[in-house]
């Protein structure tokens, strides 16, 4: 009989459980609110990170380009010419890129001939960065690159300032620029992230061609690696600085956009 109610007794819960065998109301509002602090301080870490990879590709793109240009300039003794002229490509792996003339000159050089390189996914990614940029109006587009076409100079100008060559007669004719031109390949720059332009629909306008003393912006080096734009410079290396510094009215910073390293302050101006 005292084994029954031993058994019986054993199969009763506890009227008054002890206060640690379960969470309180209180305790969970804590764990809930621990885990939101925390996921608000590794949310931006991880963002953070993303960010740093994308820029990273950008600059391993950059230097592929360098690679190329530097192939192309030991074919032809000179840079690839720009008229300016560019049309939009679009891959479902790549997104939208403005397959500009330049562009097109350098594509056999990093390993795809033909006409069929648009779907080649890893090739288009080489010719524009990784980096998501936004636009004024909301659009969102991958990022481009630009020429260094005519220096400080605008575009198409008879004077050869830049890589992408010098307009004769006022035509779209451009005769490009002799690689013995380049006083210091290791200060010009060449290539590198550009502003988005207008959208257009579902398309965005992005330009080839850098004018670092235009008003406009969407002509500048970019700033969608936190501020920052990467730049490739003619002898191949690649440089990360914010854009103020790659469009500072400075002698100094305008000396790098122009092939004999001067800072052409006359051509600083524009209408």
């Amino acid at each position: 009989m005292t084994h029954r109610r031993h058994a019986l007794r054993g199969q009763v819960s506890d009227p008054n459980p002890s206060p640690g065998s379960a969470f309180t109301l209180l305790e969970l509002l804590v764990v809930v609110a621990t885990l939101a602090i925390l996921a608000s301080l590794l949310l931006p870490a991880f963002g953070r990170a993303k960010g740093a990879a994308r820029a990273t590709e950008c600059r391993h793109n950059l230097r592929t380009l360098g690679l190329a240009m530097q192939m192309y300039t030991g074919d032809f003794a000179a840079y690839p010419a720009t008229a300016g002229f560019g049309i939009m490509g679009f891959g479902e792996r790549y997104g939208w890129l403005m397959q500009d003339d330049w562009k097109m000159t350098l594509v056999p050089f990093i390993g795809v001939r033909g006409d069929q390189f648009v779907d080649r996914a890893d090739t288009m990614r080489v010719l524009r960065c990784p980096q998501i940029v936004a636009n004024e109006d909301g659009k969102r587009g991958q990022g481009q690159y630009a020429l260094n076409a005519s220096g400080t100079a605008p575009l198409r100008s008879p004077l050869d300032l830049g890589l992408g060559g010098s307009a004769e007669g006022g035509g779209w004719a451009v005769k490009p620029t002799p690689e013995s031109r380049v006083r210091s390949p290791a200060s010009l720059i060449a290539v590198g992230d550009v502003m988005p332009g207008p959208t257009m629909g579902e398309m965005f306008w992005t330009t080839g061609a850098f004018d670092a003393c235009s008003p406009n912006r969407s002509r500048w080096p970019g700033d969608g690696h936190s501020g920052r734009a990467n730049v490739l410079f003619a002898d191949g290396h690649v440089e990360s600085a914010r854009q103020t510094n790659w469009i500072a009215n400075t002698a100094t910073a305008r000396r790098r956009w122009n092939n004999d390293h001067e800072p052409h302050p006359e051509t600083w101006s524009r209408p």
